[in-house]
């Protein structure tokens, strides 16, 4: 290889690598500063709290930040060293070198691949964990001194075998299956209201079933009332299928989303939303890799067709259209619109064809 590309390589690399990091630390700060200012008040109310709590959110909230932003990083650090080699002519020098407009974004898609399989790593070793116990803290008003997490759903809601089914808290303490502030609506054929059942608690009887406690059954087309300290409540839902129902994928690790993802294949239950979950988790970080080809045009447009501003601006327009398209197709993806697959690697899959199309363009 010319020494000269070799030099130009290095050269390029650190230069996005740099600006990256660096875009990458104000967002987190600025970002970080922000929502402390709108979360402080909150977690300084509790008996007890201090500088302790807001270290404590801040290492909580930083990675959920940082995993959120890296890719937003990635295209502005492009655009910058782009547009930075194009204003002072560097580029020029390097294609008269003999340096292909590939051969010229290497370095920096050699950096994103790293920068990629850096933000799936910190993801899921550090994000997950600090989300699902960020989450866990808020529930319990930014307790001091909170116990360590339980197997505990909160605020379930399920819809399964014709019946709307909520209840303040599900937690499960060995074989014991306890549900708290349980209200069940069971609907007729012609999905109307049938009937609805409200009780103190819920707990799963392997023999029995699921036996209600301080119950008050209404039935809808009677109005009529019927209390009892204990009842039956007839239903399909096993304690598996409802703690992987009421799964909260982007808070959940692999293995196990994964597992919970067979187990509602297993009960014939729609696995939509957990599976367009599970694939974004590799399409996310896997974006990074789109940025170098939607922020090329930022460095080598022809200057004739616009100042290097402009450019500038759609190059980093090109990266926003694809972070909206990105989000609206895993919203359609989780609704069942569009499978799961298609939902999360369509966009990916359409912005590459779009950005190679825009570097053949160029080096034509």
């Amino acid at each position: 290889m010319n020494p000269a590309k070799g030099i130009f390589t290095l050269y390029v690399g650190r230069m996005f690598l740099i600006r990256f990091l660096g875009l990458l630390l104000f967002f987190v700060i600025v970002l970080q500063m922000l929502d402390l200012l709108n979360r402080s008040s909150d977690i300084m109310a509790t008996e007890g709290a201090g500088v302790d709590s807001l270290t404590r959110y801040i290492l909580l909230r930083a990675p959920m930040i940082a995993s959120q932003f890296t890719p937003f990083a990635a295209l502005l650090g492009i655009v910058f060293t782009l547009a930075g080699l194009s204003h002072t002519s560097e580029i020029t020098v390097m294609r008269a070198a003999g340096m292909s407009v590939y051969r010229v974004l290497f370095p920096i898609g050699f950096v994103c691949a790293l920068i990629a399989i850096a933000h799936f790593t910190l993801h899921e070793t550090v994000t997950i964990k600090s989300t699902d116990a960020l989450d866990y803290w808020e529930v319990n008003d930014f307790a001091v001194n909170l116990p360590p997490k339980t197997d505990t759903r909160t605020d379930v809601r399920i819809y399964f075998d014709r019946e709307y089914i909520s209840a303040e808290s599900a937690s499960r303490s060995g074989d014991a299956i306890l549900l708290s502030g349980v209200t069940i609506y069971t609907l007729d054929e012609d999905d109307l209201l049938h009937e609805s059942i409200e009780a103190q608690s819920a707990k799963y009887d392997q023999n029995e079933g699921w036996v209600l406690s301080g119950s008050k059954r209404m039935r809808a087309k009677t109005s009529e009332v019927i209390e009892s300290d204990t009842a039956l409540w007839t239903n399909s839902l096993d304690p598996e299928l409802l703690f992987a129902l009421t799964l909260v994928p982007d808070r959940t690790g692999l293995g196990e989303l994964v597992s919970k993802i067979r187990q509602l294949n297993k009960d014939g239950t729609d696995t939509r939303a957990a599976m367009t979950s599970l694939l974004s988790r590799f399409s996310k970080p896997l974006s990074t890799l789109v940025m170098p080809l939607l922020g090329a045009i930022a460095g080598f447009g022809v200057h004739r067709q616009g100042v290097l501003l402009a450019r500038a601006v759609m190059g980093s327009g090109l990266g926003f259209t694809y972070f909206v398209a990105e989000n609206m197709a895993l919203a359609l993806g989780k609704l069942g619109v569009l499978p799961a697959i298609i939902g999360a690697f369509f966009p990916f899959a359409l912005f590459m064809v779009v950005g190679f199309s825009i570097l053949v363009a160029m080096e034509n």
